[in-house]
């Protein structure tokens, strides 16, 4: 694994300042840990690395002015609407596994108090042997 030497060369016709490689750098970085596509034969293991290393050699491109504000403004959005909807799934998901749970549980509540066996994969509630039960036990 290589490390990035530096000074860093760059050429000025891809970033006319170190800050504005430094940003670019940073919000491509965001990008890769999110899950987007390396540009790039990949030498480094780190996305920061990775991401400087896509800026140096020219495959990323930049907007200034009204068009970054803009374009940040949709990503932001984009970002946002994806958390949400990620969110809902998973809120989705969690409430479906507490239905199934309440139903199990409703049919081994119900099987056990009509005195039929369980459906398959419940359990079913033994009483002891030596003891039987009687109306008395279930008016509690």
């Amino acid at each position: 694994m290589e490390i990035i030497k530096l000074p860093i060369e760059y050429g000025n016709d891809l970033f006319d300042s170190r800050f504005r490689l430094v940003l670019v750098t940073a919000q491509r970085a965001r990008q890769l840990t999110e899950g987007s596509p390396v540009l790039v034969k990949k030498k480094y293991v780190k996305n920061i690395s990775l991401a400087l290393d896509e800026g140096i050699e020219g495959q990323l491109k930049y907007l200034t002015g009204e068009d970054a504000k803009r374009a940040r403004a949709y990503e932001y959005r984009m970002r946002r609407e994806r958390m949400a909807r990620e969110s809902m799934e998973e809120a989705a998901a969690v409430s479906l596994e507490k239905m199934e749970e309440i139903k199990e549980a409703y049919k081994a509540e119900t099987a056990s108090m009509s005195g039929k066996e369980p459906e398959e994969g419940l359990e079913e509630e033994m009483l002891p042997e030596d003891e039987e039960s009687t109306e008395e036990d279930f008016e509690e």
